[in-house]
């Protein structure tokens, strides 16, 4: 009996001699023959960079473009500085570039500060379900592929297999439960294990084993959005990815029926629900990226604000309202939308992510939300904080996040002069039913860089990640960025 074999029989010997009191492994339709592991080892052993359509590969050169140009104004930011010194502190072998911070790490350590410094000021970009599932990915196959002097298209093959794995799995668990546990990590790091996976070449058995492994390395507690920790979700999540794939490769082994056995990963981390499977059905003939998309960020915070922030700059430039001019500020929201901004007056930079009022004032002070209303000085600007106690958030019932992507806001300002100004969004900005444009993603590319790395290296960037496709290995790209 090899590996496998031995592994089927003991996982299935679990399934059948123990009952469980969730709602998963009540199920009389749970599979047991083939298990969710193996349809996604498949997938990502047979994925060929060829294969892949035009569309889902624009998507991708895109999506990295974002993701390196966050983690490089990201790696600046306290929280990736905090880790950048413990991981040199620790002098590790020298093998990939640590974002902004001008030096290298070991793959590992990489892969934590990069994911940290993606996430740290919540630019990155998003899936449509889920927040940002994806965000492991880019940093830990960047710090994987630099180490393996990986070529471009195999990076973007990396991305393409991580992404098509979080993306069904992400959907699969939607309504599933998972309250307090964030998905950024729960479900990214599978992901990134996928997608070092590819890049180290592992067979179908081989990555059976990583994703499992990985099952294991799920992490992050909504309890710590607006700290240092949230964007250190991410940062783990990299690196578990990176692990999970090196251990495979070393023979390491894991359950391969680990997401559907009792105490496995949907037991345990989505308990009220039955996750859909039937999402998986058709993850060899079309492509979540292009199904779906993605949604890049205009405004560096939680991504659930930004339909509320997009109507309002609308209204303001449209009626060329002032600050002064306003009375009173209602905005209207789903109950979802509403849960995780906790915050009615802002102590912190990173407090004022998740503070709708501030984040409405900032709106209607600015014109726009950008990356210097995040610092500590920022939150305390007294002009702001006046205008802010005008800011009302409300949940509406009427109103519902859509499988679409849509999640609605509506904006109320009331003037000083009597009249009222409304106005409602379903999608936020730089959803694909209304998108960024080529311009603004590259200006984004630009604002991030710009005072990490020379204009030189910026434009060095950007050419490469234009013609990703005909680098032979991604280490002059990564140098850049250091």
């Amino acid at each position: 009996m090899n590996r496998r074999q031995f592994l089927d029989v003991a996982a299935l010997g679990i399934i059948t001699s123990t009952a469980s009191k969730s709602a998963w492994a009540q199920s009389p339709n749970a599979p047991q023959a083939a298990p969710l592991i193996r349809t996604m080892a498949a997938f990502v052993d047979r994925l060929h960079y060829q294969d892949i359509p035009a569309k889902p590969l624009e998507i991708s050169r895109t999506a990295i473009m974002d993701t390196l140009g966050v983690s490089v104004v990201g790696g600046t930011e306290e929280s990736a500085r905090a880790i950048g010194r413990v991981a040199l502190e620790e002098r590790a072998k020298q093998e990939s570039t640590v974002y902004g911070q001008r030096f290298k790490s070991s793959t590992l350590q990489a892969a934590l500060v990069n994911g940290t410094a993606a996430h740290a000021h919540d630019f990155d970009h998003s899936f449509v379900r889920g927040g940002q599932p994806t965000a492991p990915i880019i940093p830990a196959i960047f710090a994987l592929g630099e180490a393996l002097q990986s070529s471009g298209q195999q990076i973007l093959e990396a991305y393409v297999a991580g992404v098509e794995v979080v993306a069904r799995l992400i959907i699969a668990v939607a309504g599933a439960g998972g309250a307090g546990w964030h998905a950024n990590s729960t479900i990214g790091v599978f992901g990134a294990s996928a997608g070092c996976a590819k890049l180290l070449g592992l067979k179908e058995p081989e990555i059976e084993m990583a994703l499992a492994i990985a099952a294991s390395m799920g992490s992050g507690l909504t309890a710590n959005f607006g700290t240092m920790t949230k964007p250190l979700h991410v940062g783990l999540a990299a690196r578990n990815g990176v692990l999970s794939a090196r251990l495979a490769q070393s023979g390491f082994t894991a359950n391969p029926q680990v997401m559907e056995t009792k105490n496995g990963f949907f037991d345990s981390y989505y308990q009220t629900g039955k996750p859909d499977l039937g999402v998986f059905d058709n993850i060899n003939t079309r492509y979540a990226l292009e199904e779906y998309g993605v949604r890049f960020k205009p405004y560096p915070c939680g991504g659930l604000t930004h339909t509320a922030i997009y109507t309002t700059i609308r209204l303001r430039q449209e009626h060329t309202i002032s600050p002064g001019s306003v009375e009173h500020v209602d905005i209207a929201v789903p109950a979802d939308t509403a849960e995780p901004l906790v915050y009615r007056e802002p102590r912190t930079g990173l407090e004022g992510k998740f503070s709708m009022p501030y984040l409405i004032a900032r709106a209607l002070t600015d014109g726009d939300v950008t990356l210097d209303a995040f610092t500590d000085q920022a939150v305390r600007n007294e002009d702001v904080r006046q205008l802010l106690q005008r800011v009302d958030m409300r949940v509406d019932s009427g109103m519902q996040a859509g499988a679409d992507g849509s999640r609605p806001a509506a904006v109320s300002i009331r003037l000083k002069n009597g009249h009222t100004l409304t106005a409602r969004e379903k999608f936020p900005k730089g959803s694909p039913q209304l998108p960024m444009t080529s311009e603004e993603l590259v200006a984004k590319f630009r604002g991030c860089a710009r005072g990490v790395i020379s204009d030189t290296s910026i434009d060095r960037a950007l050419r490469y990640i234009g013609t990703l496709e005909a680098m032979r290995t991604i280490r002059p790209l990564a140098a850049l960025l250091g």
